[in-house]
């Protein structure tokens, strides 16, 4: 019934983004109706803001009436999980629980239902299918290894079958096994897209997929002008964070990023209100289809800037001009090797005795890590993080931790989880 239903909502999704604007609109207000009055009725802490609030939920009568509710912040969440945040009928064993900590370095849990996955895994293969990507593409995706899982019955016979190879393994590997598997599609972040075309750039290696995405990180112009050089191949941005799933993405036209409207509520504000196309605002998610978890004005953290451009693609799908956030430095090996920032956001987002952390590598041995302990922390995280580190870096590190009250941030709000000073410079083309 599954796979079933995921074919459904993804046609479905496929059909939507061709709707004028208006219609779009007028279908994301009913979905945003339907799932502000399950929240009042079954999730105690929104019944709570609710009534807080002194709003009902058919007073929401259009997104710009959503500011007359409070956020949702991620401690928020921490705090009221599972109880108060999960809707009653849900049993957790049965569903998806992804970790998050994202560019924030605060571990979350994410809970998805088995609709609510089906959804969010039909929303991105959408934006996949946008691009170019075909039923029986080689499909590369570097991740950790903890994702890589036995494939489902229509995957043995290569449709839609991403091919996982750890992010931890070391660069030459994953090369040879993108020289063996021969991708026509390429699917990480950013940074490690970097690592790998530095690497077969100095090696004058050929790989030629016909199209890459990336996601999760910030992707520069610099950096996308040196992965598409390296691999010959455009280089497709896609956003969204694990509380979401994937949110916006760019079509081939790239003039900027397609929000999936059926999917969430985007707003942009700044001094409380809504921000005009072309200014920026903070970005702050309203899911219209996790009805196991629903999060409602969630703050991410992510500063972008909306358009009422319309795209030459003819979708009728809003845009976001640009997304700024989510930068972080690059780690570097003794022996030269770059170490993509994310490595450490995958290890920490499974250790949720952390609130909060940050990495910083003062030199090429020499590591300091900072945490904001949560309530059941122990002296195994230090235990557990030494071991990771030591695993990536080698033995001969140099470790210090502290345990701080609180970690300062940049002028967005944004809690940068790695720091490097050792100043290694990207290349340029």
């Amino acid at each position: 019934m599954s796979d079933l239903r995921k074919a459904v909502y993804l046609a479905t999704l496929l059909k939507t983004q061709w709707f004028k604007k208006e219609e779009l609109e007028k279908l994301q207000l009913k979905k945003l109706r339907r799932i502000l009055k399950h929240a009042y009725q079954n999730i105690p802490l929104y019944h709570e803001k609710f009534k807080k609030a002194g709003v009902k939920p058919e007073e929401i009568k259009s997104i710009e009436d959503l500011t007359k509710l409070p956020y949702t912040t991620k401690s928020e969440v921490k705090k009221n999980f599972p109880h108060k945040i999960i809707a009653p009928h849900i049993i957790l064993n049965k569903c998806w629980t992804p970790h998050t900590s994202g560019s924030t370095g605060t571990p979350l849990t994410v809970v998805y239902d088995s609709r609510a996955e089906d959804f969010e895994k039909a929303v991105a293969l959408r934006a996949n299918l946008s691009c170019g990507q075909r039923l029986f593409d080689k499909w590369v995706v570097f991740t950790d290894p903890r994702h890589i899982k036995p494939q489902r019955w229509f995957q043995r016979f290569g449709l839609f079958s991403p091919i996982r190879l750890s992010l931890f393994m070391p660069v030459e590997k994953q090369i040879e096994s993108l020289l063996k598997i021969k991708p026509d599609i390429i699917d990480t972040y950013p940074s490690q897209l970097y690592i790998l075309a530095k690497n077969i750039k100095k090696e004058n290696i050929k790989i030629s997929p016909k199209l890459i995405f990336s996601t999760a990180e910030l992707l520069d112009p610099m950096t996308r002008r040196y992965i598409e050089n390296a691999f010959n191949a455009p280089v497709y941005d896609q956003y969204g964070c694990v509380e979401f799933g994937r949110t916006a993405w760019e079509c081939p036209e790239r003039n900027g990023f397609h929000m999936d409207m059926e999917a969430v509520v985007t707003e942009f504000i700044r001094d409380e209100e809504h921000v005009t196309p072309g200014e920026k605002g903070e970005i702050v998610y309203t899911t219209l289809y996790n009805y196991a978890m629903p999060l409602i004005r969630y703050r991410i953290g992510d500063i972008g800037i909306p358009t009422d451009e319309k795209c030459n693609c003819g979708r009728g799908l809003s845009l976001i001009k640009k997304i700024e956030g989510r930068k972080a430095d690059f780690l570097l090996k003794r022996d030269g090797t770059l170490v993509s920032p994310i490595t450490i956001d995958l290890i920490v987002k499974n250790i949720m005795e952390i609130d909060e952390c940050r990495l910083i590598q003062e030199n090429l041995d020499e590591f300091s890590f900072l945490i904001v302990p949560s309530a059941q922390y122990n002296d195994s995280v230090q235990e557990k993080l030494d071991k990771a580190l030591r695993e990536i870096f080698g033995d001969d590190i140099k470790v210090s931790y502290a345990v701080v009250d609180k970690l300062p941030r940049d002028s967005s709000g944004k809690l940068r989880m790695v720091i490097s000073k050792v100043g290694e410079k990207r290349d340029e083309i």
